[in-house]
């Protein structure tokens, strides 16, 4: 992801700034702030099983749940979001929040963040900035190595999710589109992500 790139998702009304890339630092971790909305949450309890992510809180106050344990986090508080634990995160008080996040190793994070904006902008999600079933099956399927939701189970998850892929692909939908990204932007993320990928004998992704 191309150095200081701005990402804004006109849907949720995030906006990120990449402060260091997954390129820059081999894969090893990519980070970025975020300026969130009131109310800004994921869409889901969620778990990054490959990563691990840690949220400086820069200016307003965010409330996070890991496993079992919930708190508030203001200024200058750090939340770690070891890999593996599942766990949701939301603005809270009076007004937006500005963040400094890390996730380490990048693998794809930069192009999952980057492709669901793009989507968006084109009118391709839903109210909450979800893409539509196929897109997001075609989406969750490439990136389960990034991020994995609690709901639909992931058992149930490992069995529909294929199919329903399959028939996205078949209908020319992919986890990344070139418009969205500058020329060679995707070759290099896919690179430094193979990097880090021991289990899959460090080849990157196949779509």
């Amino acid at each position: 992801m191309a150095e200081g790139r701005f990402i804004e998702n006109p849907v949720t009304g995030e906006r990120f700034v990449s402060t260091t890339t997954g390129v820059a630092t081999g894969g090893a971790y990519v980070e970025g702030k975020g300026f969130l909305p009131l109310g800004t949450r994921p869409p889901g309890i969620h778990r990054h099983r490959n990563q691990d992510e840690q949220i400086t809180v820069i200016t307003g106050h965010i409330r996070a749940r890991i496993g079992d344990d919930e708190r508030e986090y203001g200024p200058g508080e750090t939340v770690l979001l070891p890999r593996g634990e599942w766990h949701d995160f939301w603005v809270i008080g009076d007004g937006p929040a500005e963040t400094l996040a890390r996730a380490a190793p990048a693998l794809g994070i930069e192009l999952l963040l980057a492709t669901l904006a793009g989507l968006a902008r084109e009118g391709k999600t839903d109210k909450k900035g979800r893409p539509r079933p196929l897109q997001g099956a075609v989406i969750g399927q490439f990136y389960n190595e990034v991020a994995e939701f609690k709901t639909p189970p992931p058992a149930v998850q490992r069995i529909i999710l294929p199919v329903l892929a399959a028939i996205g692909k078949r209908r020319g939908l992919r986890p990344y589109y070139d418009r969205h990204f500058e020329p060679g932007e995707i070759e290099a993320v896919l690179a430094h992500w193979a990097n880090h990928r021991p289990w899959a004998g460090n080849q990157p992704p196949r779509f």
